[in-house]
């Protein structure tokens, strides 16, 4: 993101809104009729509140709403998202210990108690944080991760709704039970615009494999076509959400970064490789397969630089699918400038379009520095990781460099520190993680 003025605005309105989301159903709470007692009660009944509209705007947060897109990563968002689920168990931990006196704590837990529905949201609660938390941990796969998410984020926020109904201080204040029903219903709308109309509006908007093209280091490349519309246009270094062969209904969904040129559009090209169930499935797919396609999202572009002296990109393994996108398209374009891709991979063979790569040379001005951790016999080029040392070597001294980020968790947290160190500005560092997947 670059820091002007206006990306500074962007962001503060964006936070300003989520936290006017977040904090709208207290003050109904604060100002009920049947609001009252020591501070502390009344500030665990507040926090009871945010931990529901933070748990109900996770959804909003996942719901990929581009007019609603925040001017930072899609990856910071999910980061984000992930951090304020903990948030909201905290305060759903804190709110029984400060409306309850000590000797009712034990009996709130019992779901079959008075406080049935309360300690059944907090359960539901701690399910969802520990499935998210230890879903690395006790490698889960992406799609059943996803079946059981959902269904326990939506029944957490929906038991959270019917207890705070219930409490006294709403049922005896109908103008604030009305005020909760109100924002009771825009919870249901969203759930219907993410779960029903948006996979409907995808339904009418299919895609169709044209061709599967095998890559080096076993990955494959997709070539979608619109079926019987106009598509979609994006920006090289974007990604989307991709459906094969099933429903948009089922939530199936991956990421993945768009790998052709955005001049080619609405021809599309998504460069996969086989690390997971679904994208070894993605190695059967033939031509005639129908997809769907969500998207596109993301703000790494080479258009957010369109007044860079020169580019340099950092890839590592299928990371380069984004870089690949940015210099097909430049080189659709005829750009004159200066480019230097530095290009991580395990060895030669998985090195994919590294022949692409040769042929691009000739077409833009363009240097490749490949980086092998098993370099062959003979091999004269860098070898390793790319660190420090690496990116000293190459990166362009003059000129504004804006500079593209796309890898392995593990490189790119070598990477990025390292051109800061290198005194590139932040704001000409690019890079987006698509590691929620």
């Amino acid at each position: 993101m670059t820091l002007t003025i206006r990306g500074l605005v962007r962001c503060a309105l964006w936070i300003g809104l989520y936290l006017l989301l977040a904090l709208f159903p207290v003050p109904w709470v604060a100002f009920a009729a049947g609001a009252g007692g020591p501070f502390l009660e009344r500030l665990g009944a507040a926090l009871g509140q945010v931990a529901l509209s933070v748990l109900a705007l996770e959804f909003v947060l996942t719901a990929r709403f581009r007019a609603l897109a925040p001017p930072f990563g899609t990856d910071v968002v999910y980061a984000f998202h992930r951090g304020m689920a903990v948030v909201a168990l905290l305060f759903c931990l804190a709110h029984p210990l400060l409306v309850l006196p000590l000797d009712q704590l034990l009996g709130a837990l019992d779901p079959s108690g008075g406080h049935g529905l309360g300690a059944v949201a907090l359960y539901l609660v701690l399910a969802l944080v520990a499935l998210s938390l230890g879903r690395r941990l006790f490698h889960l796969s992406y799609v059943p991760w996803r079946w059981l998410h959902g269904p326990l984020a939506a029944a957490a926020v929906i038991v959270g709704l019917l207890h705070s109904l219930s409490s006294p201080s709403l049922r005896g204040d109908p103008v604030t039970r009305g005020g909760v029903l109100v924002w009771t219903l825009c919870l249901v709308l969203l759930l219907a615009w993410v779960r029903v109309a948006k996979p409907v509006l995808l339904l009418r908007r299919p895609y169709r494999v044209i061709g599967v093209r095998p890559e080096h280091g076993g990955a494959v490349t997709l070539v979608l076509d619109p079926d019987h519309h106009d598509g979609l246009s994006f920006r090289a270094g974007q990604f989307a959400f991709l459906t094969l062969e099933g429903s948009p209904f089922l939530a199936r969904e991956h990421p993945f970064f768009f790998s052709g040129s955005a001049q080619r559009a609405p021809r599309l090209e998504v460069t996969v490789k086989a690390v997971g169930g679904f994208t070894r499935k993605v190695q059967e797919v033939r031509p005639g397969a129908l997809a769907y396609v969500d998207g596109p999202f993301g703000h790494t572009s080479l258009d957010a630089f369109p007044d860079a002296d020169r580019y340099f990109y950092v890839a590592g393994e299928i990371g380069i699918a984004p870089c690949i996108s940015m210099l097909r398209t430049l080189a659709d374009r005829g750009d004159r400038r200066p480019h230097t891709l530095v290009y991580g991979s395990a060895d030669w063979d998985s090195a994919a379009f590294r022949e692409e790569l040769a042929e691009l040379a000739s077409r833009i001005d363009l240097r490749v520095v490949h980086v092998l951790e098993r370099p062959p016999l003979g091999w004269l080029g860098e070898t390793g990781t790319i660190g420090l040392e690496v990116l000293e070597r190459h990166l362009p001294r003059s000129g504004r460099r804006a500079c593209f980020v796309c890898g392995p968790d593990a490189m790119m947290d070598l990477a990025e520190p390292a051109l800061c160190e290198l005194e590139v500005p932040v704001e000409d560092i690019h890079a987006e993680r698509l590691y929620w997947a």
